[in-house]
């Protein structure tokens, strides 16, 4: 699973990277930021491509009802790709609303007995990049949720509990997740472990 990223890259940065003239003035980098606080994060949609977007992280459908949103927010942090397409929360974005999470890199653990070990995980060229993410708009309020896949070698080691990871998107495949005219198999040929040697893992003190 994906519940802690790092988001330090300027928009400008981002923007520049992406190709994108149109992003936010107001935003500030959050840094190590976990999930459960549901922070507003840089994002490319399908509706937007051309455009950074600050959407909330914990995916809220348009059926929420007001009294189940808090609940609810804490439970899609996350959208597993073998159950996407049939969940209710999510079933009806990831045909429509599949959007890019722009990030540094993100965190995660290994179980050994009772000890919990952090580890930090970038790219190997250490640039931004992007996870494959579904959106919604909530009462005028945008949210989405991180895909995640079946684990890697390397995710496998680190996370050995679940053995999941987020999808991690190459370059080529960034552009195709936005394109409307996506097929549902050709979706879900896009959700698959990224190759872990374009992936770095530092243990944290």
């Amino acid at each position: 699973m994906c519940y802690s990223v790092n988001a330090l890259a300027e928009l400008v940065e981002l923007a520049k990277l992406n190709k994108i003239s149109h992003y936010p003035d107001s935003y500030v980098p959050v840094g190590k930021i976990s999930g459960f606080t549901h922070p507003l994060l840089p994002v490319i949609t399908q509706e937007n491509p051309q455009e950074i977007q600050l959407f909330q992280w914990g995916l809220l459908p348009a059926w929420a009802r007001e009294e189940q949103a808090a609940e609810l927010a804490n439970m899609t942090l996350n959208a597993r790709e073998d159950s996407i397409f049939e969940k209710p929360s999510f079933r009806d974005s990831i045909g429509s609303k599949r959007c890019l999470l722009l990030i540094d890199g993100f965190y995660e653990w290994r179980h050994e007995g009772k000890q919990k070990i952090p580890y930090y995980i970038t790219l190997t060229d250490q640039k931004p990049f992007a996870l494959g993410c579904i959106y919604s708009v909530w009462k005028n309020r945008p949210t989405f949720s991180i895909v995640t896949t079946k684990a890697n070698p390397l995710m496998e080691y680190i996370h050995n509990t679940k053995k999941r990871m987020p999808l991690i998107l190459s370059r080529v495949e960034e552009r195709r997740w936005l394109d409307p005219e996506l097929t549902k198999a050709e979706i879900k040929e896009l959700m698959q472990p990224l190759d872990d040697g374009l992936m770095e893992a530092k243990v944290l003190a």
